[in-house]
Formats: C-alpha cells, structure tokens, sequence
C-alpha cells in the first residue's frame, strides 16, 4: 500500500532569525542552496521546521501509518519559499506564505518554484492513496495538470475535487466540532487536516489486521464512511 502525503508550510517555525529571507529574495528552487549556507546554523529539516498544530499532528499520523507493515509513506510538504520539498530536505527559516497572495501572484510564485512539474511528477509515481492536507491557495499552486495523471484514491479538503474517486471532507467549524463531540483530539479548523490523517492511522492501528485496514481505504465509498463515522456524521 503506497500512500503520499502533502502538507504545508506554516507561519510558526522552529528557528528564526532577522536575517530570514522573504519573497521577494526568493524567486527560484536555486536560492535554497544559497540560503542554506547563509543561515547553515537554523536550517532543519523541512518536516520538522514548521511547528504549527497541523504539521504537528500530520507528522505523527505519518509516522503512526509508517509502523504497519507493508505501508509505504511518502510525505512532502509545500513551501511557498523554496518549492516542494521532500520531507527530509533541509530549510533555513523565511517569511513567505502563499496566504497572503491572489491567484495570479500564487501562480507565477507555483511556476517559477515548479510547485507544479514537480507535483505533476509525484502523481505519476502511481500511489494508492493520496491525502491533500492543504488549503485552497497551497492547493492552487499545484496547478490541474496533476489531476488527469493521479488515478488513485484523493482525499482533500476542498469540493472542487470532487470525483468518484475522491473523498472530500470539509474542514469547517461544525466538522471540527462533530469530531471533538465524538471524542477525537482536534486542533481548532486550522490543524484538522492534519489531526484526521492521525486519526484514520489509529484507528487502523487499534484493527485486528491494520495493513487489510489501510488496504480497504482504496475502495471510496468505505474509507468516505469511515472518515464520517468518526464524527456520526
């Protein structure tokens, strides 16, 4: 069972300096090796870099699925300064975030840090399951092209996804709240997507056989009423 994960970057990281390049000082995947060397005391690497809640708790759900035998995780995380990294790819600390961009900005930002050839290249790797925990515009970066390449299971946070072959859960504040009434740990609407991908690894661990589990997760309609059943929903 193969499974991709893509996160985020976020505004909290574990090292900072005054010295932290911003956009405008970042306009191509080369200037991560130059950054690197200028701030080579605060680099780490980039799963461990961003320290908000959903990073956090899509770390632990990665590593929770990693335990399974026969599970392959692969996890990437976007970074509106230097790219998509591996998670493993070291980062010195920056002050950029697709956030605070409109569509056109985000774009030409995507296609100059090729956010999106990159992506494209990761879909046809042809996982099982692919799990999106991004918000609208860290999605747009990713451009459409990704999306006649993947044919495997996508679960995302955003309804213009929508497919057979897609489980799309709104990351709102009732959701939120449903999961939370039922028990489940959770970190406000900004760290669910990250809180749910943990949530679906232990309950596969806490199965008789966890990888026939995580296996069933390709057949939508049950992972769907999986995910839903946490929250009664």
């Amino acid at each position: 069972m193969d499974i991709c994960v893509i996160g985020s970057c976020g505004k909290k990281k574990q090292t900072s300096s005054p010295e932290a390049p911003t956009c405008n000082q970042l306009q191509s995947k080369e200037d991560l090796a130059i950054w690197r060397e200028r701030l080579q005391d605060l680099v780490v690497p980039a799963r461990d870099m961003y320290v908000g809640n959903q990073s956090r708790e899509l770390g632990k759900g990665v590593d929770l699925l990693r335990t399974i035998d026969n599970v392959s995780v692969e996890y990437f995380i976007i970074s509106a300064g230097f790219g998509l990294l591996a998670e493993k790819s070291l980062v010195p600390p920056y002050e950029c975030s697709f956030s605070t961009m409109g569509s056109k900005a985000i774009k030409k930002r995507a296609s100059n840090l090729s956010i999106d050839s990159d992506f494209l290249s990761i879909c046809e790797k042809k996982y099982d399951l692919l799990y999106l925990a991004l918000g609208k515009k860290y999605l747009y970066s990713l451009g459409s092209s990704w999306q006649s390449v993947f044919d495997g299971i996508l679960v995302a946070f955003d309804s213009k996804l929508d497919s057979p072959d897609a489980i799309i859960i709104p990351a709102g504040n009732s959701t939120v709240k449903a999961f939370s009434r039922h028990g489940h740990k959770v970190h406000g609407a900004a760290g669910f997507k990250g809180d749910l991908l943990r949530i679906l690894a232990d309950y596969a661990l806490k199965q008789e056989d966890s990888y026939n589990e995580v296996s069933a997760w390709v057949e939508p309609f049950y992972l769907k009423q999986t995910i839903f059943s946490f929250a009664g929903l």
